[in-house]
């Protein structure tokens, strides 16, 4: 599914409205998307049927007026309004909508400025005992910074109110006010939402912490054009497509009834060293969970006996000073567990250069390794990217410090731009683990995986991931849908761990349970019955 910035948001309407379509139509829709989010909630609620409205002055609190107007529609339902702002200063579609509603006041409730004065600038308690939803129309996408001392008093005391009952309803207009659509910060008084109804489109914010725990659940709701994705394509900007990887967008390719090991990829995993020999044995079993023909793992000759005694019997051990040639279709995993000595870091870059016709990809001490000179990236890429061979790079937050020279703090500003910039930069895919995980392909196009639980947060788990990306490339002809895939795949089965085992499973437990999701994304292939 597509995601759209602020920015990407103004390119939109700007394209709809240069089509000639009236702008007031597009509100129009999409009040009514709104309308019929609200009105789902009011047929399970018995009394009382209130719905207040609070409206900013500009275009989100537009949508919320035309909400607030069809409702009164419905029997023994009341909309109660609260204007945000100066209406006179409102935007042109705004005071459109505001002079409609000032017609209705017989069967609309406009809460005034005297009323609310009256009240410490708060809504009067009176109201709020006659409604059981609040709808939030007070900012929109384009908000930053800190919430104005009264809206974010207001936002508390629905915060309140809401936690007073569990028939009381939150619902935000296309992003809750309070939250950054670019980057997800928010502001502490954020209004809290139990549903938002986005329209068009999810903004990217909503998928970002901290404010993705404002938005609750989400709906995607019309405003009467389809999504034009043509326009952001012709636009000016030189901005990332980005997209929300879940289910419904993955498709795996069914596996060949005659596939066999050859056909179904080698994974070599370049690691193991002194009190980390898990590390490979965890990448390892990524790999063979997740369907690889053959997986060996290579390391130092002093390391092969702690490794044998550690792996299963499906995974070789190999010394990796004894290696001439590798197989076709592979992929090379170098890091796990690789050590970060003098002696182990040349020995990972002497192995990152020396690999010509295969994918690879760099995890924990590789990518340590290169951080002092990753201008070496742009060697790998550019000599394995001749034969069709993909590079990934597979950073957390703190590894990714070390590759790009910036704070965490600062990387955490904007983790999207970065991760887009230096996937470009070094024409590598970035797989930026984190919530969400950030995967950025050298073309600009950006995938967020949502997938996953706190509880994923261990040592190992992210040499499983590994594993399961060096796996499936070497099962998937476009780079970009097998690591889309695979990242999907690993926080997909670190959620069924965490149902099946509770807190604390492992990342053994994690790798074993990838079998599970793949058969759901392709036709898992069976041997017809004769």
């Amino acid at each position: 599914m597509r995601l759209l910035t602020p920015k990407q948001v103004n390119i939109v309407d700007q394209y709809i409205e240069s089509l000639g379509l009236p702008v007031s139509h597009l509100m129009e829709q999409a009040g009514r998307s709104v309308f019929e989010v609200v009105y789902r909630y009011i047929q399970e609620i018995k009394r009382p049927k209130g719905v207040l409205f609070l409206c900013g002055i500009g275009n989100n609190g537009g949508d919320a007026l035309v909400a607030a107007r069809l409702l009164r529609e419905v029997p023994e339902v009341t909309p109660y309004v609260v204007v945000c702002g100066n209406p006179d200063e409102g935007s042109p579609l705004f005071q459109q909508q505001w002079k409609v509603v000032h017609t209705l006041e017989d069967t609309i409730t406009i809460v005034t400025d005297e009323m609310m004065q009256s009240n410490g600038n708060l809504i009067p308690s009176h109201i709020l005992r006659d409604v059981s939803i609040v709808v939030d129309g007070v900012f929109g996408t384009g908000f930053h910074g800190v919430l104005p001392e009264q809206i974010a008093s207001i936002f508390e005391q629905c915060k309140a109110w809401r936690s007073n009952s569990e028939i009381r309803t939150c619902i935000a207009i296309d992003i809750p006010s309070g939250v950054n659509g670019l980057t997800g910060n928010a502001d502490v008084s954020s209004f809290r939402a139990d549903e938002t109804i986005t329209l068009l489109a999810p903004k990217v914010g909503m998928l970002m912490y901290p404010g993705r725990q404002y938005v609750g659940k989400m709906t995607v709701g019309s405003i009467g054009y389809p999504f034009p994705h043509h326009a952001l394509g012709e636009s000016d900007h030189n901005w990332s497509e980005i997209y929300w990887n879940n289910a419904d967008s993955l498709y795996v390719e069914p596996r060949s009834p005659i596939a066999h090991k050859g056909t179904n990829g080698h994974v070599y995993i370049v690691g193991g060293s002194p009190g980390v020999y898990g590390a490979p044995i965890l990448s390892a079993e990524g790999a063979l969970r997740s369907g690889a023909g053959k997986v060996t793992i290579l390391s130092g000759t002093n390391e092969l006996d702690a490794l044998r005694s550690l792996s299963r019997p499906e995974m070789m051990i190999r010394d990796c000073n004894n290696v001439e040639q590798l197989d076709g279709n592979s992929t090379v995993v170098i890091g796990p567990g690789g050590g970060r000595s003098n002696t182990d870091r040349k020995h990972l870059l002497q192995w990152m250069q020396s690999v010509t016709d295969s994918h690879m990809v760099l995890d924990a001490d590789g990518l340590i390794a290169i951080s002092n000179d990753v201008s070496l990236l742009k060697q790998c890429s550019y000599t394995l990217g001749k034969k069709g061979h993909a590079v990934v790079v597979t950073p957390h937050l703190g590894e990714f410090s070390a590759l790009t020279g910036k704070s965490i703090g600062e990387l955490n500003k904007d983790p999207i731009g970065y991760a887009s910039a230096f996937a470009k930069e070094y024409n590598v895919y970035v797989v930026l683990k984190g919530q969400p995980t950030i995967l950025a392909n050298p073309a600009g196009r950006v995938y967020l995986t949502t997938t996953g639980n706190p509880y994923m947060g261990t040592g190992g788990m992210g040499d499983v991931l590994a594993g399961v990306i060096g796996s499936l490339l070497n099962q998937e002809q476009d780079p970009m849908n097998a690591i889309n895939v695979a990242v999907y795949a690993h926080s997909r089965a670190g959620d069924i761990a965490l149902d099946d085992c509770g807190p604390g499973f492992t990342p053994t437990e994690v790798a074993q349970r990838i079998g599970r999701v793949l058969p759901s994304m392709d036709g898992y292939v069976r041997m017809i019955p004769l």
